[in-house]
């Protein structure tokens, strides 16, 4: 189904991104690195991607005592790893899944030294298994829309940006709030102490911060709004799993990476599932990139995308393919099938280029 819809700019818009280093983010980013590990295991043994689904990442908050200069881990904090998978016969789960934690926290979160992993994996059950490479695994709901509109391409290159202030740490919070023409701009950034000597040198990092926001953008900003006192968002490692948060898989940025809730979005958790047969998945990457090749096509302001799987029905039958575009232009025959052949394009397999981490979805 394809309808054209007037073009509207909503009186207020709520932007949210959690940077790479944000517990849940961080839990995203294990599921989706044990699942291609997995994946690899698989093709390397069997030839094909074997069922899993490891989208249940915990991530339980340790203890530290940061202080200016330095600080310590007293106690670290501990990944729990649920989910489904197919035991591999080269080597175990358990140490699969270990390898792929520990390799990952390495890349992502560089003073980050001490954690404690948990597999808690098990294999699925007989049913679910049978459906790779026969059809959808579940009933679910992908959704996409293009093009970003200028504040959310702002939220998403402003992570890089405030990352380059020294003492800021990989665990950052952009929250950009519009009322008619006035923006506001949240920042949390957790400051790594070893690089913070003093509350005078936090201070000029939470400055830097702010400046290098209101260089790209006029707007009311606010850095690390919560400190008082001696309560500062200092941290040892850069990231708040090693006391102030918690984390879990599918609770922070949606496929594009960033939380709209003035746009249409589905609760899936998209991380760890497998890219065969898990429309969860499948269909999220799939309608983002219609949306943005439909958003390509000439008189077109903005595009949406919608799928809906139906169990045990081939990937590219879904029971529901909405197209909703705005613009200046007219649904005529023929604009009707470019649509259209682009969504037959998109419904095609993604396998390698999940399995390589080509794609980004957090």
């Amino acid at each position: 189904m394809i309808i054209l819809q007037k073009y509207v700019v909503p009186a207020y818009e709520v932007v949210e991104r959690k940077g790479i280093g944000h517990p849940d983010t961080l839990a995203d980013g294990i599921s989706e690195s044990i699942s291609r590990s997995l994946s690899r295991f698989y093709l390397d043994e069997f030839g094909h991607v074997l069922h899993h689904n490891v989208d249940k990442v915990l991530i339980v908050a340790g203890n530290s005592a940061p202080r200016f200069g330095g600080g310590e881990i007293l106690k670290p904090p501990s990944v729990i790893v649920g989910g489904r998978a197919t035991k591999p016969s080269s080597s175990s789960l358990n140490d699969i899944i270990t390898e792929s934690v520990t390799s990952f926290f390495r890349k992502t979160v560089k003073n980050l030294h001490q954690f404690r992993v948990e597999p808690r994996v098990e294999e699925g059950a007989p049913e679910l298994r049978s459906l790779i490479g026969r059809g959808a695994n579940d009933t679910s709901i992908g959704v996409g829309y293009a093009p970003l509109n200028s504040i959310e391409q702002l939220v998403l290159d402003l992570e890089k940006e405030v990352g380059t202030v020294r003492g800021v740490g990989e665990d950052t919070k952009i929250m950009a709030v519009r009322i008619q023409d006035k923006l506001t701009i949240v920042v949390a950034a957790a400051m790594i102490s070893r690089f913070i000597a003093s509350r005078e040198e936090y201070e000029e990092a939470k400055a830097a911060v702010k400046d290098v926001v209101s260089r790209k953008i006029d707007a009311e900003t606010c850095v690390n709004c919560a400190d008082c006192g001696e309560n500062i968002y200092l941290t040892v490692t850069g990231t708040s799993i090693e006391m102030g948060d918690d984390g879990a898989t599918g609770r922070g940025n949606r496929g594009n990476g960033l939380i709209t809730p003035m746009r249409p979005m589905t609760m899936e958790a998209i991380a760890g599932k497998n890219p065969v047969s898990h429309v969860g998945k499948i269909y999220n990457v799939l309608a983002q990139q219609a949306a943005s090749d439909i958003a390509e096509l000439e008189g077109v302001l903005e595009a949406y995308v919608t799928f809906v799987s139906k169990i045990g029905s081939p990937i590219n039958q879904p029971l529901l393919r909405g197209v909703r575009i705005s613009g200046d232009l007219q649904l005529t025959p023929g604009f009707e099938s470019r649509v259209n052949s682009i969504l037959d394009y998109r419904l095609d397999s993604l396998i390698e280029e999940f399995v390589k981490g080509k794609l980004t979805i957090y």
